[in-house]
Parts: structure tokens; sequence; C-alpha cells
């Protein structure tokens, strides 16, 4: 486990001794080494200095980055999300204000995938393209672990570096985002347990997915509520994209 109690500890203290500015760190050898942010605006922003980080690396394996939202967002940032990738590490974020401290907001972590049903939305993190994206990395037999019925092999689909109103800034996460991940448009006439359906929720885009797990039962994931499996009937009906993948499955 990287982020240990007395890690995220040290990373509170941190975040509420910079704050109102970001505070950033880096989790090495299972110790939080604090770094010195030199952003332009640090106090919306964080950039760790070079010499934090060459110190880093000679200290021993980076196993993580964490960083403070002072005032918010209680949720990475597209540019978090880029970060967090580019970095190949655990990304964390401690969310504060000027009297409260919150709970650590923790991504990147292949190794430890929350519980598809009953998680909390928080945009990039745990949204509807997460569940959708855990449930087939998870495939068949981590689904069946958790008591839930899929009828295919893990599939790593690509993650998608987003802020929370994608769909109203130009960006399409899932007609252009899953365009070279292998799935193809299938009629609602031929729909089979294992596809994803998608459909437009207060937008003029397809804004919102979910998937088919049995013939009768759908998992999505809606902002403000937990993640949760229904009975697929109404939201069948509702769908207006269909997609099957018809790649290859992966590890």
């Amino acid at each position: 486990m990287i982020f240990t109690d007395a890690i995220i500890s040290a990373a509170q203290k941190h975040a509420r001794e910079a704050y109102p500015q970001e505070s950033c760190g880096i989790v090495v050898g299972g110790q939080y080494m604090r770094c010195r942010n030199i952003a332009e605006d640090p106090l919306q922003d964080f950039a760790i200095h070079p010499a934090d980080y060459k110190n880093a690396i000679r200290t021993g394996k980076m196993q993580a980055i964490i960083h403070s939202h002072p005032n918010g967002p209680l949720h990475p940032s597209q540019a978090d999300m880029i970060g967090q990738m580019k970095s190949d590490l655990p990304w964390a974020i401690i969310p504060l204000d000027e009297d409260r401290m919150g709970q650590p907001i923790i991504w990147g972590d292949d190794d430890n995938i929350p519980p598809l049903l009953g998680r909390e939305f928080v945009s990039g993190v745990t949204d509807c393209f997460a569940l959708i994206r855990d449930v087939f990395r998870l495939g068949k037999e981590g689904c069946a672990a958790q008591g839930i019925d899929w009828p295919l092999a893990p599939h790593l689909i690509s993650e998608q570096p987003r802020d929370p109103n994608w769909f109203e800034t130009g960006k399409d996460l899932y007609v252009d985002g899953m365009a070279g991940e292998n799935f193809v448009e299938v009629p609602a006439s031929d729909v089979r347990p294992g596809d994803v359906f998608l459909l437009k929720w207060h937008s003029d885009k397809l804004n919102h997915g979910g998937v088919l797990l049995t013939q009768d039962t759908i998992a999505q994931h809606f902002p403000g509520r937990l993640s949760r499996r229904e009975p697929a009937g109404i939201w069948a009906r509702h769908a207006e994209m269909w997609i099957r993948h018809v790649g290859k499955p992966n590890a």
C-alpha cells in the first residue's frame, strides 16, 4: 500500500502549511518528501522544482506524487490527469479550505481498482467512463469476484484525460476518444451482454455511458449518485448508440 496513513498525514500537514498555495511532494521509499512548488501561479497550479525531483530519484524509487487543491476542486483537472499519465505513477490530491481537510483523492493505481458498485462519483476518477473502463479491464473473473456477471476477458481501454464539463468544450470523450479502441456501432436489435450504451444527458452530445451486464441488467454511474446495477429496460430504450468491442482481449 503506497498511500499509508503516515504518508497522507505528512502530505496533509504540508498542504496546511502551504495554504493557500498548492503543496506538492513525492512518495519515495515509503516516505513523503516535500517539494518546492515553482509554478507561475502556485495558487492554481504546481510544478515540482527540478532539484527536488532529481533528489527524489537519487533517494530511491519514486512511488507516487501528491499535491493539494486549496479550495477545490474535489477532482483532478484534465492537466492533472495528463500529468499522472506522463509520470506513470499513482497521484493523490489533498483537498482543503481554510478550516477543513478533505479525504485524499487517489487515482492512477492500477493495482487497486475500487469496487465497481457503490463507488462515489468523482470526475476523472470514478465517473461513468471510469466504470466502463474498470469493468473491461477487470474482465470476467475480476467482475465475478465482485458478484457481477460480465462475459468478456480483460481488456484495457485507454484513459481519456477530461474535465467534468468536457462535453461543453468541444471534446467528445466517447465518439472521438474511443475511436481507436476497436469498438464498432451495433443496432439496438442486436445488443448482447458486453456491449456499451451511450446517451445524451442534458447535453447535445453523447456524454453518458454504461455497460450491459446481462440481457436484463446494466451498470452505470451518474453524478451525485453511487454507481449501481439496474434493470436494463428503461436505459436500453433511452440509449442513442450501442457499441461493441471487437478487438482481441488483453490483460
